[in-house]
């Protein structure tokens, strides 16, 4: 199995770890000048905070105003993970949304379940701070001290001298045994407790580094707006250390051969507190009962047990410490370093910080003592933010410490979660080989973010089709780009109005074609709202706003002022009777065709067909109403608001 994942991550090099690439020595450096930035940018932070009494009041609340995406966000509601129900949002302050989204671990590519999480949330960033305008401190961490990135950095220093010593062979036709030879006592090496063989800080910092750069390469491939904040578990450590001594020092953890355990059972015996919130056995317990809230199931656990992602939880290379604990349940704060992992000093001896408290440390660092806002992949759910919510609470002695959890569907191949355990993923620099960024992000766009979601040919080919021109759109852009210029040119000649209606008519005619010929799922919404768009404008132009204002034909206008019907409702009662002067022409025409010699009044009836048609797709499109005639002979009635479709296409 261990010769297996050897020769696995052969195959899985990342790009930035090559030696002389271009992220591996560019990017690392760029990655460790921030570092020694961090220091100065924790302070603004705390200053950013500590005079948010002299901050400028939020356009949160404000009156709509799609131009600036300052519109109300009364009536936001987000689901939150925590009750497992949709919730009224309303931020601690509303002159400032804390947030804090777990980022990578930082010891391979990402994948594009990886990506579907941070796009996800990236979106829902962009929502609330450019459509309902509320200002966003939005924090990520990158975990660079983990089991996983430890196994990997052995991984990688005994590959490369195995790869050394076939290199050195005199002879090549040895050079398959010698590898396998290697390969076998690389294998037998690592198994064993981990050995001094390489220097390990050094290797493990360039190892971070390298996919850290990455990760945020890959980000800015996929236009997902950078953090305002990045913590790293590695220049955290002494926060780290003090946070646990608090957590200690409130009576909720305890120290055993080096090691530091949080108690479980003295937290939940405490007044107000409360272990296991995102428990999925509770999770479950509440769905049975009618309270999920989500629209699809996500079995997020994979039929885990909660006993196996504790135990998960707990890194790797921490088999051995289940003697250690006083309950199963309680996790590591703080693990005793082995020979050959990386290490620093504590009151408890050398160790490492364990997976949950970085997060909670880093997040109280910067944040506080109460947070609006924690996102993360739901495969984080338990034990990870469970455990992170009870560090916080217990190092701040409160009974709440986040308001709200916000957590992303998995992304499945085949029905199963990407991931790189069951090696069924995919790089984001593969798929972007392969799909651009905004043919992924629409894909996000096609499911909640909460949901979970396939990858496959199907939905890739949707999200492509919504955003990808075919013949029917290449031509409707170039009527659109055609009848522009003759309406300009109408407008050139003396002001020429009744030509540039005909022309304005010709796109609505164009237009109506293209709607009647493509499903609604491979329409081009973009190319629509381009359309609607410039109508729109042109309205503007000739002193006709209302007919693109809310609540169409005539809105604002005498008969509203004076309390009369609303342009919807004379639509419906034109609509309604179309509808029955078109049910009795069509009775007509089939009632003549069945008597014997005809009728006289054929002609008549097939005339009032035509004309409910020509009402139907002539007419009305320029007033903003749109039918469609169903077989129930019930037109579908819709009125199109272009302020509406204008704020969608920003989202």
């Amino acid at each position: 199995m261990m010769a297996i994942l050897l020769s696995t991550l052969v195959l899985t090099r990342p790009r930035a770890a090559a030696v002389g690439s271009a992220v591996s020595r560019g990017a690392i450096a760029g990655v460790l000048r921030v570092r020694r930035h961090t220091t100065s940018l924790r302070t603004a932070i705390r200053m950013q905070q500590g005079s948010l009494v002299e901050a400028p009041p939020s356009r949160a609340g404000a009156s709509p105003d799609l131009l600036t995406g300052a519109a109300s966000a009364e009536g936001l509601h987000l689901l939150n993970s925590l009750t497992q129900t949709v919730e009224a949002f309303t931020p601690i302050d509303p002159r400032l949304v804390k947030w804090y989204v777990c980022g990578p671990t930082v010891y391979d590519s990402a994948h594009v379940g990886h990506a579907r999480n941070y796009v996800a949330f990236d979106i829902v960033r962009r929502v609330l701070l450019d459509y309902f305008g509320f200002d966003l401190l939005y924090v990520m961490n990158i975990t660079d001290i983990d089991d996983k990135i430890i196994v990997r950095t052995h991984y990688n220093h005994l590959e490369s001298m195995a790869a050394e010593a076939v290199l050195a062979t005199p002879k090549p036709g040895l050079r398959d045994l010698l590898e396998a030879q290697h390969v076998l006592a690389a294998a037998a090496e690592a198994a064993a407790v981990p050995l001094p063989v390489c220097d390990v800080q050094a290797a493990f910092l360039e190892l971070t580094a390298a996919f850290e750069a990455e990760f945020f390469d890959d980000m800015a491939r996929l236009n997902v707006l950078p953090p305002d904040a990045v913590t790293r578990v590695s220049d955290y450590v002494p926060e780290i250390i003090a946070y646990i001594e608090t957590i200690r020092s409130n009576g909720y953890c305890y120290e055993s051969r080096g090691s530091v355990y949080f108690d479980t059972e003295a937290f939940r015996n405490a007044p107000g507190k409360q272990y296991g919130k995102l428990d999925p056995a509770k999770a479950a317990a509440g769905q049975r009962a009618g309270a999920g809230a989500d629209d699809e199931a996500d079995d997020w656990t994979e039929g885990k047990s909660s006993a196996q992602l504790l135990a998960e939880g707990e890194g790797a290379l921490s088999a051995d410490a289940a003697a250690d604990k006083r309950h199963p349940a309680d996790f590591v704060l703080w693990k005793a370093s082995k020979a050959g992992e990386p290490s620093w000093a504590s009151p408890w001896g050398l160790g490492r910080p364990g997976w949950h408290i970085e997060c909670s440390a880093m997040a109280s660092d910067l944040l506080g003592s109460h947070v609006d806002l924690n996102a993360g992949g739901v495969d984080l759910k338990f034990p990870h933010h469970e455990n992170q919510i009870a560090q916080a609470e217990a190092h701040f002695d409160c009974c709440s410490w986040v308001n709200y959890f916000l957590h992303s569907g998995h992304l499945r191949i085949e029905g199963l979660k990407m991931s790189k355990s069951l090696k069924n993923f995919i790089t984001i620099d593969g798929a972007l080989s392969q799909y651009s960024a905004a043919q992924l992000r629409f894909l996000f766009l096609l499911r909640r973010f909460s949901e979970p979601m396939e990858y496959s040919e199907n939905t890739l080919a949707a999200a492509i089709a919504t955003h990808k021109w075919g013949a029917e759109e290449r031509t409707l852009h170039a009527t659109l780009h055609s009848r522009r210029q003759a309406v300009h040119s109408a407008l050139l000649d003396s002001i020429d109005t009744p030509t540039a209606f005909k022309a304005l008519e010709q796109l609505l005619r164009a237009t109506n074609v293209y709607m009647s010929e493509v499903p609604d799922v491979t329409r081009g919404f973009t190319l629509l709202t381009l359309v609607q768009r410039y109508f729109g404008r042109m309205f503007q132009v000739f002193g006709l706003p209302s007919l693109f204002a809310d609540g169409g034909v005539g809105a604002g206008g005498a008969g509203a002022a004076g309390g009369g019907a609303s342009a919807e409702q004379v639509a419906l009662a034109l609509s309604t009777f179309r509808d029955q002067l078109r049910q009795k022409a069509i009775a007509a025409v089939k009632a003549a065709k069945g008597a014997e010699g005809g009728a006289p009044d054929t002609a008549l009836a097939e005339e009032l067909l035509r004309l409910c048609d020509a009402l139907r797709d002539d007419v009305l499109p320029q007033l903003g109403v749109q039918l469609d005639d169903r077989p129930s002979g019930v037109a579908q009635l819709q009125m199109r608001d272009p302020k509406v479709l204008t704020a969608e296409m920003e989202l």
